[in-house]
């Protein structure tokens, strides 16, 4: 019945024309294959010769998934016959499907992540392999081995087969141990069978390798035939491994395809100029040339500590990589990048040899240690700046290229501005803004002689001198004062705009040394106008708010002239975003809650006698309308379902509800950035009754309590002891919300209030019955596994919650009334499977156990519940846990004991 359930339901996902009825059937196999009985249906489709292809296929799925996450489930018996099982069903499909193939092998090397070596036999796991396939036919066995000895590696250093930390590393070990067991059996293969196999065999050697790095150092490894093989047919000639050592072989052989590359470089060039519109796309003509680039980058990863080392016959690499990078094809030029990020690492990294900290210091963090090196380096990166930087620049017709290509242009500019950096990181901040600032010149140079303003080239220009930004020159700099002068007059373009706000965006902490050095202060206002006319711009106004927000976190004391305007402006914004009115303003209400904290943050760096103004002025367009909605709202907040709708297919209730949580989402804005802990406390107190109001009417709704709550909670954190005006009301009123809906997002609330007061011995019996009445209610509400299963968030806050008053306020968890609920509601969390929830509750526990206000009454509370768990824990959880709560049960042994601690030892 079960295989025949199956079968039907594989054959509905690859064949029913329904998409529904694919879903359903998506479902139910992948319900299915978390079920035990998975095990065993999957050998039996498997083993029979009746079942579909897709049958066996996605039971060899099963099998490979099940061994990698599921091995815990099976009794340490069944190892050996899963093992046998496991080869018997490769060598019955491995020679006629080589899908199903695969899949088996990665269930075998799974079953090796989980079964360390020495229950493989004497001879390891490659030993009790080679022994079972000898006596299988030899085509079979042999392809069979070459996939295993290939995918063995591989899953090694992945992270697929779900093991323990400790076992990750004996399966890395014991790999690299293997090495030479398998360079051998694949030597031998290759000299019995190399005409066959040859491809299969160098990919498995290639694998190995790379487990074993240390195998390549030696200068025996050379006369491997896989070593012959692979340089000679790399360098369509052998080499003499004989007589060089390994690595001047290597680089010799992979070198003496320069010239051939230059060739095909030279005819892609002369194909670009032929036809420009190709200029990012690679031809067919370019697969020879993208073989010996990888080549060449391979070289240059793998022996970057000799090439950094200046010695000269060691530098063919760097100038066949700039090669390289000067191929028109992206995908081409992308291969030397990682090369270039390493060898400026290298050099300017303090992880190499004691030399200089790769910083974001200004101009580069010059060093006079390893100067010399730099200075040998420094004409490639130049040459390689030249080479790439005009590679950002916006094609002809790029917005009617197709959405994947779009998104290849975009994504190679994000690797050309992280070689940028590296390159800037040699050559110092300075020298490379001035080198990525003549294209800036020439079309400075174009217009002032009466040509057309190209922009694409003036935001290419800027978009590299943005992508250098954590290599600033000396604050101050002329020239890029003179840059940051001009950008409000630059067209209106929305890639220019956007380019253009981020750069200040990325430039502000410059911006903001520059300005209290005393240079440049003219520039902010012209800054701020341009970026006010930027939010205007639909597609540059997210940049235009982040500019703004970090401008105004950088250069806050030099805002005070400016902060009407900021004011203005924020007050303009309430309109936009959730409310639906533009004002001239085309702002998500991601973009408001950044210009928000931007206005907070200028008012925060008022003098303290002002910001009190300030906070009013930012609080009064946001709470007053927030009053006047709450008033409208019905008694819940949920907008009833099958009534009539507005022309924008929202109900008109659903709408009103959107504009009320974005206007809390402002008002949290204001209580976390405004720096006035006293000033924020009395609007806090203003606020209440308004916030109060709106968790009782959106109490059904899980994420508006989230975003309601946020206000408090951060409001309390600004606040700090000046919030204690606002205590009798918060104790008082959070008990009551969480006894009507159990919201863990209350739980975070008072969880702050412990963290601010609970140091405070005057506050203690307040949040004391405050946490027997929240922290009680909740513990009723776990008090079995399917509880927690239901509710893990809640488990979760609850156990914070505990953990917290244990730190700040301990005695007012150790009550007769709370502990025991707690303790009970622990206990049966145990094999709760929800990571947070699970560490909150042990977290709880060991705290417990080890804080010494508890009175000695309470222990053996606490022995009895430890003692539950570790009952149950010791055939189902982990050693780590049990540790931790061995741990914590010795941890409450007192230096009196008492009977029945005496009675359980």
């Amino acid at each position: 019945m079960a295989q025949q359930q199956l079968f039907e339901a594989v054959q509905a996902l690859y064949h029913h024309p329904d998409e529904k009825v694919k879903k359903q059937a998506n479902e139910w196999l992948e319900a299915w294959q978390q079920a035990p009985e998975s095990w065993q249906v999957s050998t039996s489709v498997l083993e029979a010769s009746d079942g579909s292809t897709e049958a066996q296929y996605f039971c060899a799925v099963t099998l490979r998934t099940k061994v990698q996450r599921d091995f815990e489930e099976l009794p340490n018996a069944a190892v050996p016959q899963l093992r046998d099982t496991l080869l018997h069903l490769l060598v019955k499909h491995g020679g006629s499907n080589a899908p199903i193939r695969k899949q088996l092998c990665l269930a075998i090397a799974g079953l090796v992540a989980h079964v360390p070596a020495e229950q493989w036999g004497p001879t390891g796991v490659l030993g009790w392999l080679v022994s079972r396939m000898q006596h299988e036919q030899q085509d079979l066995a042999l392809k069979c081995l070459l996939e295993l000895l290939t995918i063995l590696p591989q899953e090694a250093s992945s992270h697929r087969p779900a093991i323990r930390p400790e076992r990750r590393r004996q399966l890395t070990a014991e790999m690299t141990a293997c090495a030479p067991q398998a360079i051998a059996l694949l030597t031998d293969c290759l000299k019995k069978h190399g005409k066959q196999n040859r491809a299969e065999v160098l990919e498995a050697f290639k694998e190995w390798l790379r487990t074993s790095a240390t195998l390549i150092k030696t200068p025996d490894m050379a006369s491997h035939p896989p070593v012959e093989l692979i340089y000679a047919t790399s360098a369509k000639g052998s080499p003499a491994p004989d007589v060089l050592p390994l690595v001047q072989v290597l680089v010799g052989a992979v070198m003496s395809l320069r010239g051939q590359f230059t060739a095909a470089v030279q005819q892609a060039q002369a194909a670009q100029l032929a036809n420009p519109e190709d200029a990012h796309t690679a031809g067919e003509d370019d697969e020879a040339a993208k073989g010996m680039a990888r080549l060449f980058a391979e070289v240059g990863e793998s022996y970057t500590d000799l090439i950094a080392s200046g010695d000269p016959a060691a530098m063919a690499p760097v100038e066949a990589l700039l090669q390289v990078a000067s191929h028109p094809d992206d995908g081409i030029c992308s291969m030397s990048f990682s090369f270039w990020h390493r060898l400026s690492v290298h050099l300017t990294s303090s992880f190499s040899s004691g030399r200089k900290s790769r910083s974001s210091s200004q101009d580069g963090g010059k060093s006079a240690q390893p100067v010399d090196r730099r200075e040998l380096f420094k004409p490639a990166f130049r040459h390689l700046v030249s080479l790439i930087q005009e590679r950002v620049k916006y094609p002809a017709g790029f917005d009617k290229w197709q959405k994947d290509d779009r998104a290849d242009f975009k994504d190679m500019r994000y690797a050309v501005a992280d070689t940028l950096c590296d390159a800037a990181h040699m050559l110092g901040g300075s020298e490379t803004i001035s080198h990525l600032s003549q294209p800036l010149q020439r079309v400075s140079s174009t217009v002032a002689s009466g040509g057309q303003f190209e922009w694409q080239a003036a935001e290419a220009a800027l978009y590299c001198i943005r992508s250098v930004h954590k290599v600033t020159p000396p604050s101050g700099d002329g020239w890029l004062l003179a840059l940051f002068r001009s950008l409000p007059d630059l067209p209106p373009e929305p890639e220019l705009r956007y380019t253009a706000a981020m750069t200040i965006s990325d430039y502000a902490d410059w911006l903001g040394a520059t300005f209290r050095s005393g240079k440049g202060q003219d520039i902010l206002p012209l800054l701020l106008q341009m970026l006010v006319a930027v939010l205007g711009q639909k597609d540059a106004a997210s940049a235009g708010a982040l500019a703004l927000r970090n401008l105004c976190d950088s250069c806050g004391d030099q805002l005070a002239s400016c902060l009407d305007s900021l004011l203005q402006l924020y007050r303009q914004m309430q309109s936009a975003g959730a409310a639906g009115h533009s004002n001239g303003l085309t702002l998500s209400e991601d973009d408001i809650q950044q210009m928000g904290v931007a206005v907070a943050l200028a008012v925060s760096s008022l003098p303290v006698s002002q910001r009190r103004a300030g906070l009013q002025a930012m609080l009064d367009p946001v709470l007053t309308p927030l009053q006047q909605l709450v008033q409208q709202l019905p008694a819940s907040a949920q907008p009833p379902t099958g009534q009539q709708t507005t022309g924008t297919g929202r109900h008109p209730q659903a709408a009103q509800s959107a504009l009320v949580l974005a206007l809390v989402d402002r008002l949290t804005v204001v209580f976390r950035h405004v720096d006035e802990p006293e000033a924020v406390a009395e609007a806090f107190g203003k606020a209440w009754p308004t916030i109060a109001a709106l968790l009782d009417r959106f109490q059904g709704d899980p994420d508006a309590m989230e975003r309601i709550t946020r206000a408090p909670r951060y409001a309390l954190r600004r606040t700090g002891k000046s919030g204690a005006v606002l205590l009798p009301v918060l104790y008082n009123s959070l008990p009551s919300h969480f006894a009507r809906v159990q919201h863990s997002c209350l739980l975070y609330v008072a969880s702050e209030l412990i963290k601010v007061f609970g140091n405070d011995p005057a506050q203690n019996a307040s949040l004391g019955k405050m946490l027997e009445q929240m922290l009680g209610s909740a513990a009723r509400n776990l008090r079995n596994l399917q509880a927690f299963s239901d509710k893990p968030d809640l488990a979760d806050d609850t156990f914070l919650l505990a953990g917290r008053a244990l730190h700040y306020c301990p005695a007012s968890i150790a009550t007769s009334s709370l502990l025991p609920l707690l303790l009970e509601s622990a206990t049966q969390g145990l094999l709760v499977q929800h990571r947070e929830a699970c560490q909150s509750w042990l977290s709880f526990l060991t705290r417990l156990c080890v804080c010494g206000a508890l009175p000695v009454g309470r222990i053996p509370d606490i022995c009895d519940a430890l003692f539950a768990i570790l009952k149950v824990g010791l055939t189902l959880l982990g050693p780590v846990s049990i540790q931790c709560m061995t741990y914590a049960t010795a941890s409450t042994h007192p230096s009196r004991s008492s009977e029945p601690w005496r009675d359980k030892q």
